[in-house]
């Protein structure tokens, strides 16, 4: 067997030379390290183009702020489940400006509960009696501008 496995290989060095792997060709993409979108349409794949380019991020940071309004503290809802929140504005005027500070929108209020990053909108009508109480009469006072 092993001579009709070397006569094989004779056979096919003689027919097509020497076998030597491949050389290997490098692709380097146009901007290494950057990635960009497209659109459907675009670049030749498949779908109607929108006529909308990728937008490009600006170099400037965006910074969110929050007006929290309370200290983080227990909210109860109607269940009687807790969590521990700082109750936020919805909208506040620009520091050194005056006007209304709205606590309550459609219903809602804002809190920012300790360990997470973004705010939760929770309806007023599901806390405790209590809290609707406090939120309420803090949303009055707050109508009428910041302190």
């Amino acid at each position: 067997m092993k001579t009709g496995f070397r006569a094989w290989w004779f056979y096919w060095v003689l027919l097509l030379g020497p076998v030597a792997p491949a050389s290997a060709q490098l692709s380097v993409p146009p901007n290494p390290g950057k990635v960009t979108k497209r659109n459907p349409g675009e670049g030749g794949g498949p779908g109607a183009g929108t006529g909308v380019s990728a937008v490009t991020p600006s170099s400037g940071a965006v910074i969110v702020q929050y007006v929290a309004v309370t200290p983080a503290e227990a909210w109860a809802n109607l269940e009687g489940k807790t969590m521990e929140a700082r109750l936020l504005a919805f909208f506040a005027p620009a520091e050194g400006a005056t006007g209304p500070v709205e606590i309550i929108r459609d219903g809602k209020v804002r809190f920012l509960v300790s360990g997470r990053k973004e705010p939760v909108d929770y309806p007023l009508a599901q806390l405790g009696e209590a809290e609707r109480k406090k939120i309420e009469a803090i949303a009055r006072a707050a109508a009428k501008g910041a302190p």
